[in-house]
């Protein structure tokens, strides 16, 4: 019931307050949504920024660590794992499935969804503004995902990933 509350009020109020860095009022919106989802979530940390706009579905699943923030009009998949210190800058889409597309005798809308696949960010990774994080990846510790990027595989650690599809730039390490 607790939970509910407070999906209501974030979906009803909270999701709509100013921006974060908004002058005056953006670190008391913040502080509200903050409080929302921790009561949201399956887990939390100490958040750092929940920005406005961030969608998250029913958000019951989503875990996410200490340092973490999410930035402005971000669609994150219930299921979700967030490490610590992590960055998610704006406009940022997740998915965590697809549509069935195989056969041609059936309309493709009619085909159903693929399976759930979990996204797993790892600590101190950040997630550039516009990147599209496709089902089932795992951003490896210490990753930085470029702006625009459309991350379609899996890299190692202390990666550095642009471009669309993505490739690696470099590593960090």
């Amino acid at each position: 019931m607790k939970r509910k509350f407070f999906l209501i009020f974030y979906y009803g109020i909270a999701y709509y307050l100013p921006d974060s860095y908004t002058p005056i009022v953006g670190k008391i919106s913040n502080k509200i949504r903050v409080y929302c989802v921790k009561n949201i979530f399956k887990s939390c940390g100490r958040i750092r920024t929940i920005n406005r706009r961030v969608f998250f579905g029913g958000g019951g699943g989503i875990e996410m660590g200490d340092g973490s923030g999410i930035g402005a009009r971000t669609s994150i998949p219930n299921d979700t794992i967030i490490g610590k210190n992590v960055t998610i800058s704006r406009d940022v889409f997740m998915l965590n499935r697809n549509f069935v597309y195989d056969r041609t005798d059936i309309p493709m809308n009619n085909q159903g969804k693929h399976p759930s696949k979990q996204i797993i960010i790892e600590d101190d990774c950040w997630i550039g503004l516009r990147a599209i994080i496709t089902p089932g990846r795992i951003i490896k510790k210490g990753s930085i995902i470029a702006m625009g990027t459309v991350l379609v595989k899996d890299f190692p650690e202390y990666s550095v990933v642009g471009g669309n599809p993505s490739k690696l730039i470099k590593s960090r390490k």
